[in-house]
């Protein structure tokens, strides 16, 4: 299936192409060069127009369409950008896989956990020691670069992630997926439900394991794969965690990772997993509020922005479901005032743990119920079910009469 327009009549890719048009310079030599700072004004725009493959799924969107406007020698069209980006994505497809060694580090204590784990064709571990090459070749590259960031705490885990990919960026984006999906795991099970302090609001994030500040990655000698490196722009350092318990957290993590790389829909789980962490690493609460709320409608209303489902769907998996869905009310109430009407609230973080709390319970709803539901559709259906006994006995009796009426012949 090749890349196309979106059929929506929203958009028209005409209108963003003939403003590049206006700032941009064909180079006879070959490549294009763009005046001002417009162009990044309308890359992502015009990627939001694309609608790419499941093939195109490990090709970085962005770098491609930048690289097919860069390529065009004539006056840039929706008919031959098109055109040249099922080129390019073609070329890149065929594109043989390369070996990438990823090089980051978490706050976390890692001992007694398990010092390796792989999943979805990504090989993480967790070096006891600060040496090796590719440690080495990790901090050279740090000294290369000037990162406007306060420096990765020396206690944090190194981690080192070994992919194959087409191309840099897909290596570090697949094998960053894994590693942040181990840290929602470890996240579902150690952060706080709840935080109490009184005077000046914390700006700490809520993840108790979150990433160092700088990533870099390599090839499979030590040398730079690129150059250049990944840093968080908005990084705080935190402390050390540990658990008390590890071998019961890395027993779970085991289990949860076997059941989300076996489920059918398991890749939209560990998607909405990925977000929920990436959104508690935020410092702003607000910030992280609207993430992680994305991160809940990931796996319970995919697709589209339905907060009736969301509010009733997540409900019912508790006892008490009328109070729940209160509180889910409330903070869908905060939700929109704060998307809508730009409000912020004193309480952005309390809000905070409260969304989490439900988030970690329909996540683990999920995870264990992932080899029974057949689609993560058929799993949303059952949270529909009516939350009464009675209204389900009753319905639970007319099924039955109906297999036996079917079974039976007698129409």
């Amino acid at each position: 299936m090749p890349v196309k327009w979106k059929t929506t009549t929203r958009f028209k890719p005409a209108l963003i192409l003939e403003k590049i048009n206006a700032i941009r310079t064909v180079n006879p030599e070959g490549g294009s060069s763009y005046s001002g700072f417009d162009l990044q004004v309308h890359l992502p725009v015009l990627q939001s127009m694309l609608d790419f493959p499941e093939a195109a799924q490990e090709v970085d969107a962005s770098t491609l369409v930048w690289k097919v406007l860069g390529k065009i020698p004539e006056t840039l069209t929706p008919q031959n950008v098109l055109a040249g980006l099922n080129s390019e994505l073609n070329v890149q497809l065929a594109t043989k896989e390369e070996r990438y060694v990823l090089v980051t580090s978490v706050s976390l204590d890692k001992t007694g956990l398990p010092r390796t784990l792989r999943h979805a064709g990504v090989g993480v571990r967790y070096p006891t020691r600060g040496r090796g090459i590719y440690l080495a070749a990790h901090k050279r590259d740090l000294h290369k670069h000037r990162i406007p960031i306060d420096p990765t705490p020396a206690n944090y885990q190194w981690v080192i992630a070994e992919v194959k990919a087409k191309s840099a960026e897909a290596a570090f984006s697949k094998a960053m997926r894994v590693v942040d999906l181990q840290r929602a795991l470890w996240c579902l099970m150690g952060n706080t439900r709840i935080s109490i302090r009184f005077g000046t609001p914390s700006l700490e994030p809520i993840n108790v394991c979150r990433l160092g500040g700088v990533h870099t990655l390599h090839r499979p000698g030590g040398q730079a794969a690129r150059n250049g490196i990944w840093f968080e722009p908005n990084f705080v350092p935190a402390k050390t965690f540990s658990f008390e318990k590890p071998s019961i957290i890395a027993k779970n993590s085991r289990w949860a990772l076997q059941r989300i790389q076996a489920c059918k829909y398991g890749d939209r789980i560990a998607s909405a997993l990925i977000r929920f962490v990436r959104a508690l690493d935020q410092a702003d609460p607000d910030s992280a509020f609207v993430r992680l709320w994305g991160a809940l409608e990931t796996l319970v209303t995919p697709g589209v922005a339905d907060y009736e489902a969301l509010v009733r769907r997540t409900a019912f998996v508790f006892q008490e479901g009328d109070y729940h869905r209160q509180i889910l009310e409330h903070l869908r109430e905060y939700r929109n005032n704060h998307l809508h009407g730009g409000l912020e609230s004193t309480h952005a973080r309390t809000h905070c743990f409260q969304l989490q709390m439900y988030f970690v319970q329909m996540a683990w709803f999920f995870i264990w119920h992932a080899n029974f539901f057949r689609s993560q559709r058929e799993a949303n259906d059952f949270l529909d079910q009516p939350p009464n006994l009675e209204t389900l006995r009753r319905q639970l009796t007319l099924t039955k009469r109906a297999l036996r009426f079917l079974q039976s012949g007698d129409t």
